[in-house]
């Protein structure tokens, strides 16, 4: 995401900012459920964190701020999935940017 303002005009955008303490990259996240109707409607459910610089005794990068984000989209005007083969599957990059009176999410 490129800036805060973009989640600011998103409802529940802010509560998400808060809770990361920054603007959440989903990088490695996983991707619990995704579903599109007919009608234009689809709902994404990720599992984010953050991952913090501190190490654990195994050596593995310290997440916190776990949490469920689920987007719930309207007015659905394309898709285009690539690598998608299952779910759950980790999200490498998402972006959300606004165009016009919409929003788009890569």
């Amino acid at each position: 995401m490129s800036s805060t303002s973009v989640l600011n005009d998103i409802p529940g955008g802010k509560s998400l900012l808060e809770w990361f303490g920054r603007i959440p990259r989903f990088h490695d996240a996983k991707l619990l459920e995704i579903s599109f109707s007919g009608s234009g409607a689809g709902l994404l459910r990720i599992h984010a964190w953050n991952m913090t610089d501190q190490v654990d005794a195994k050596g593995y990068f310290v997440l916190d701020k776990h949490a469920i984000v689920t987007l719930i989209l309207e007015g659905v005007s394309a898709i285009s999935c690539t690598d998608f083969d299952m779910v759950p599957g980790i999200i490498f990059d998402l972006e959300i940017t606004k165009t016009d009176q919409s929003f788009r999410i890569e």
